[in-house]
């Protein structure tokens, strides 16, 4: 059969034709990238960029592409990895688009031109000149918000007078401060007093133009008028507690260390000494250090292409440095810093501070969901250049989390055959998923005894001076650097009646059981390792059940030798006071570490000390820690035995300044402050001390009526907050 169409038909419908391939074949191509975008499909960028560029796509598609899939993902979260000494973390975007920046700077270049002035104009603007700033290119970055700021109207103030600000803000990283002044005078002048955040930021400028220029003490002066003036207001509480963090910086600053400004520079490479570019790094306060990184950040740049950063006009005080990177810049690599990195600011006008990432370990056995039934588990890893000892952590998948934690330290070898019942006894503590006992989890107590549960574990390996080399936890992304799986299952043992009771979470029947199996055999390990636990879970809500337990831990640190039983009557005796039962136990606990004590136990060792009136060598003791422990948890205990030992303040003061308390939360003991304050308050009383060393005298030999009432009856502030503080070091 022939068809005949007329070619006027056939002109229509080649328009037809056309039309759907250039009009909506483009629409359908985008609807499918979204959706893509939506089901984490990685195939949905290339859609999307294709969109970008057709002709046939609207202004205003563009600008929402730009929107949703670039500009979230880079201001709430810049970086796809946060790596600080104390943390690591990454919050997942809300799609499988990640754009680079060579692909995103002609689409934000444009839409800054053409875009409606809302808060994602706003936005864009700010994130391209900080990209400009970054790279090198002041010029450009400049020009963006000068281009930017004469778009804006009347209408649009709220976002020209932010803008002016980040403007401001380059002007003085320029030391071009006469600019500066002149711009936020103008921006002052121009904006609404009740526009509280806006204020903030201006009162912040102004002050930061102080600090910029050395004049710190002036900074601090306009601070605490500025804060009492917002407290009288009762100004929004953020915009209270960011100026509060800046008065506090400068108090720390001028306090210890002077009316002086600092800066910042080094290198990151990898260690084949590759560069590692566009990385963030900031240099974070004491104060945020327990916070996750944002864009608030006081300090914070960019690496060069050759790696090299530069944080200038640092006050002084106590840092940790913490890196953003990309996924790729992280895939199979490591940052080895210690947990207890500090940068220390204050002594030297520049500081140098160069960061190399380094190979993960790749490890040998049990990998892959390996299931062991043997006795022995031999734990098998690559061994490590420079290396002088390893340490191993366990971890187990606990409900909806998991938990990792060290179990072995000072493996000289990168192998190790381990009794399993070593493995057995090993703690992963207590979880509860509420506040009592019936909400605890089975799993967390039979910890590696457990046949259902999957484990995992890690190695790092470390110089004799406890520098840390590298390690087998981290980010493995890809074929290339995933290797083999560090997951295990412990087939060797059967779970008993007693441990179903405990999976069932009926507690109590549980315990019966296990108490009930010791009875019958008294070298059930399993059983008298379960009752401690099983009693220690519920000595929180009774503490008479940690006496209970006391016969059943002599006995399972007697059979086993076990170091965290050991450990438990050491803290046991240590709080009882019962010093011959302590120093027997401590000596057993040394020798089953190898005489190998790390800085917790030598500071316990060191308050036993000093609780039994054994100053001196208390005081050498604590001072041994303080350059093994550089949290300086334990400089409280040591600052009252120099105190009760008859030292000035002016001594007392120097440890509280080169030993700075450590915070791995919000909680910040200032014992410089503290001991300034009490002497001050020493002024006006020539007994002044008598009365201190009583009340640490009461302290020291537990005697809790008799502290009580001198801490109610005291009319010394200062010292009662002193001995507060030193009664809480742990």
């Amino acid at each position: 059969m022939k068809i005949k169409i007329k070619v006027k038909h056939l002109v229509f419908i080649l328009i037809s034709i056309s039309f759907i391939a250039f009009v909506i074949n483009p629409q359908l191509q985008l609807y499918i990238a979204k959706k893509q975008a939506e089901y984490w499909q990685p195939a949905a960028k290339v859609k999307l960029l294709k969109s970008l560029n057709s002709k046939m796509i609207l202004d205003s598609q563009k600008q929402k592409i730009i929107q949703d899939y670039m500009l979230k993902n880079h201001i709430t979260n810049q970086f796809d990895v946060y790596i600080g000494p104390s943390f690591s973390h990454y919050n997942p975007p809300d799609h499988a688009v990640t754009f680079t920046w060579d692909e995103m700077l002609p689409h934000l270049n444009r839409y800054v031109k053409k875009s409606p002035i809302d808060d994602d104009y706003a936005s864009a603007t700010k994130l391209l000149a900080f990209h400009y700033k970054s790279i090198g290119q002041l010029d450009q970055a400049y020009d963006i918000l000068q281009s930017a700021i004469e778009r804006t109207s009347v209408e649009d103030s709220w976002v020209r007078e932010r803008l002016q600000l980040d403007q401001i803000q380059m002007m003085m990283e320029q030391a071009d401060y006469s600019a500066a002044e002149q711009l936020l005078q103008k921006v002052s002048e121009k904006s609404n007093p009740d526009d509280y955040y806006l204020q903030a930021e201006i009162d912040q400028k102004k002050i930061e133009m102080e600090i910029y220029q050395g004049h710190l003490q002036k900074a601090y002066k306009e601070v605490k008028n500025t804060l009492t003036e917002y407290k009288a207001k009762q100004i929004d509480e953020d915009v209270y507690e960011q100026l509060l963090s800046m008065k506090n910086s400068l108090q720390n600053a001028l306090d210890k260390r002077g009316n002086v400004i600092h800066t910042v520079k080094g290198r990151i490479v990898y260690s084949d000494g590759s560069p590692v570019s566009n990385a963030g790094v900031f240099l974070r306060s004491e104060e945020k250090v327990s916070r996750s990184v944002g864009p608030g950040e006081a300090y914070q740049v960019t690496t060069d292409t050759d790696g090299y950063f530069n944080i200038p006009k640092v006050l002084s005080g106590s840092y940790q440095v913490a890196l953003g990177l990309s996924f790729d810049q992280i895939n199979g690599w490591t940052w080895p810093v210690n947990m207890d990195e500090w940068l220390d600011v204050g002594e030297k006008k520049t500081i140098t501070y160069n960061i190399t990432l380094q190979k993960l370990i790749k490890l040998n056995s049990p990998v892959n969901q390996q299931k062991i039934t043997d006795k022995h588990i031999l734990f098998s890893w690559e061994k490590v250049e420079g290396a002088d000892y390893y340490q191993l952590s366990l971890g187990a998948d606990i409900d909806s989390g998991s938990v990792s934690t060290v179990f072995k330290s000072y493996i000289t070898d990168n192998q190790i055959n381990i009794p399993i019942e070593e493995v057995y006894n090993h703690p992963l503590g207590v979880i509860f998923s509420g506040d009592n006992l019936s909400t605890i989890s089975p799993k967390s107590l039979l910890a590696f005894t457990n046949t259902n549960s999957q484990f995992y574990w890690s190695v790092d390996a470390y110089r004799a001076n406890g520098e840390r080399l590298t390690s087998s936890s981290g980010y493995r992304l890809d074929e290339d650097t995933i290797g083999n799986l560090p997951f295990f299952y412990l087939k060797e043992r059967n779970l008993t009646k007693a441990d179903r009771l405990l999976l069932s979470k009926k507690l109590k029947k549980a315990l019966a059981a296990y108490q009930s199996n010791y009875e019958k055999d008294p070298d059930d390990i399993h059983s008298l390792r379960m009752i401690i636990r099983l009693i220690g879970a519920e000595s929180d809500a009774n503490a008479t059940e940690n006496e209970e337990s006391i016969p059943y831990l002599q006995a399972y640190a007697e059979k086993t030798n076990s170091t965290q039983a050991l450990f438990s009557l050491i803290d046991y005796y240590y709080e009882k006071q019962q010093w011959d039962s302590f120093h027997k136990w401590f000596n057993t606990y040394e020798a089953a570490v190898g005489n190998r004590l790390d800085e917790y136990d030598q500071a316990i060792y060191a308050s036993a000390l000093m609780k039994q009136g054994k100053v001196k060598e208390a005081s050498e003791r604590f001072k041994q820690v303080m350059e093994l422990d550089k949290s300086h948890r334990f400089v409280g205990s040591w600052l009252a035995v120099e105190l009760y030992d008859g030292k000035t303040f002016e001594h007392a003061l120097t440890i509280a300044r080169d030993y700075p308390e450590r915070p791995f939360s919000d909680e910040k003991r200032d014992w410089f402050q503290m001991v300034q304050a009490l002497q001050e308050e020493s002024k006006t009383d020539p007994h002044y001390r008598k009365e201190l060393k009583e009340g640490l005298d009461l302290y020291f030999k537990n005697e809790h009526e008799g502290l009580s009432h001198w801490m109610q009856t005291t009319d010394k502030p200062a010292m009662k907050k002193f001995i507060a503080a030193v009664k809480d070091v742990r």
